[in-house]
């Protein structure tokens, strides 16, 4: 069976070779928790990464039981951020969504905000009944979309459709 540090570094090679504009972190978990933690920013949603995951463990079915789509850890940049919060307030001009200077989000603010959903953004519904803090909202329709360097600029943004 192969190791978590020779899984790790297998997986991040695959991960590169798919989203070449990407930034990856990929580690093994804390002691006693056996796995490998991938991290990236933007970029591919969590879903397509779990596709990608399931064909990477049919060739590689040493790292398969390392490798989990429950350790995937995606964070947004201000760039990103600021492209959904865009599509949000475009069509849903009520919502303020408080912002950083340089156009992202601004957690703290956003965190002491509400919304009472369900969201319609692009076409689509986001979340359910409930109320939710703004970066739950922006998180919610943001991880609906790729980021990709190359795919961000090709999808439109986030009111393109998602694979």
């Amino acid at each position: 069976m192969m190791e978590i540090p020779d899984a790790a570094k297998l997986w991040k090679r695959a991960l590169q070779a798919e989203w070449p504009g990407v930034r990856w972190s990929v580690r093994s978990a804390p002691r006693g928790w056996f796995s490998v933690i991938t991290a990236w920013e933007d970029g591919p949603t969590e879903n397509a990464v779990a596709v990608f995951c399931r064909a990477f463990k049919t060739v590689y079915p040493d790292a398969a039981s390392w490798v989990r789509d429950s350790s995937f850890r995606r964070t947004y940049s201000p760039a990103g951020y600021a492209v959904v919060i865009e599509a949000i307030t475009r069509d849903i001009p009520t919502m303020p969504i408080p912002r950083t200077p340089d156009g992202g989000l601004d957690i703290r603010a956003a965190r002491a905000q509400t919304w009472a959903g369900p969201v319609k953004v692009g076409g689509r519904f986001y979340g359910h009944k409930h109320v939710y803090d703004l970066v739950a909202v922006v998180e919610l329709v943001a991880a609906d979309h790729d980021y990709t360097p190359s795919r961000a600029t090709e999808s439109g943004g986030p009111d393109a459709s998602t694979e």
